[in-house]
């Protein structure tokens, strides 16, 4: 069993803007590429033994000594080795989706992320602002709830609390979170640069709330999955879709309908819908909370695509070059 929670807070470096006109342009040998190139540098990139604390007055030690702590919060080199393997992934959904796609780990997340997963372990779930624990000693307490409050949040009965958390986090669609894919909306912030994973035990955390790439205008518009092609490695099925649009250039209505059409292998979109199969579309809403990009239009096509599935969107969006956004998810 897995459960996840995030924290409510207000394909090239440089990218001027992503839109789906960018992300359509692309091939599925220039994706391949791109992802091949992500796994070569991760491969080259040293694996380091162990991250430095943070040299902030008044932090705890890397290794504290407080009631119930001990080699809890001691980073492992596996752990870091997941961690990498989660940045990895982390990196690759924001390839496909057009996004800057060079997040780093920040040793300072890394260990703050450590003490919200020491946390949740004492008290046995998830929660962003919980209370202290009976016995914990102030300081552990505080680091923790900052590294809760911080982060989105991951829990899995097994004893790795990491392995896949990006996966789920992208997800995003069980009945408690297809509301605001808020986890998601933060893993495709296009304001991120750097994050961090910890883990202890079945529970991790990864910290979410960094916008330090300064590379970000007001055109974003990120589409998941994006528009063009788009690898089935990197879809679930029953996966709620999503479209974050920056509200300073685009608006979504609050009753926004969005249209979802199943293409054959040859069907011209969005020149005659006459004739093509409207798919049935549940769970639509405008969520306008802050949660990376703070609105995102919410809607779940009842598809399940195989290699070669095309799909096409119709949703009408303020601000946009037509009165309607128009593209072609086509899955392979």
């Amino acid at each position: 069993m897995r459960a996840f929670s995030c924290g409510l807070l207000l394909i090239a470096a440089g990218l001027p803007a992503v839109t789906p006109v960018d992300t359509a342009k692309r091939t599925r040998a220039e994706l391949e590429a791109g992802l091949k190139a992500l796994e070569a540098k991760h491969r080259s990139e040293k694996n380091p033994a162990q991250p430095v604390a943070p040299k902030e007055e008044g932090a705890p030690a890397e290794k504290p000594k407080g009631k119930g702590a001990g080699a809890d919060l001691v980073i492992k080199p596996d752990e870091l080795k997941r961690a990498r393997g989660e940045l990895l992934r982390l990196n690759g959904y924001r390839f496909l989706c057009g996004l800057e796609a060079e997040v780093k780990l920040k040793d300072e997340f890394t260990l703050t992320c450590k003490y919200g997963a020491y946390l949740c372990s004492v008290l046995g779930h998830i929660e962003h602002t919980p209370p202290k624990p009976a016995g914990m000693e102030e300081t552990l307490f505080r680091k923790g709830y900052e590294g809760t409050s911080h982060a989105n949040l991951f829990s899995t009965s097994g004893p790795d609390g990491l392995t896949g958390s990006v996966d789920g986090y992208m997800d995003d669609s069980d009945e408690k979170n297809v509301g605001g894919v808020g986890h998601r909306r933060w893993c495709l912030n296009p304001a991120m640069g750097a994050t961090g994973f910890g883990q202890v035990r079945g529970f991790s955390a990864m910290w979410s709330m960094d916008g330090s790439n300064a590379t970000v205008t007001n055109d974003q518009l990120v589409c998941f999955p994006a528009a063009g092609f788009w690898p089935l490695a990197y879809y679930r099925a029953r996966t709620a879709w999503s479209i974050s649009a920056e509200p300073g250039r685009y608006q979504f209505a609050d009753k926004a309908a969005p249209k979802v059409y199943l293409l054959g292998g040859s069907d011209r979109f969005p020149a005659d819908v006459k004739g093509l199969k409207e798919l049935k579309v549940t769970d639509v809403r405008v969520s306008r909370e802050g949660m990376g990009t703070p609105q995102c239009l919410i809607f779940r096509p009842e598809v399940l695509p195989r290699r070669g599935t095309r799909v096409g969107v119709v949703v009408p969006l303020k601000g946009w070059t037509a009165p309607n956004l128009e593209y072609v998810v086509e899955f392979y």
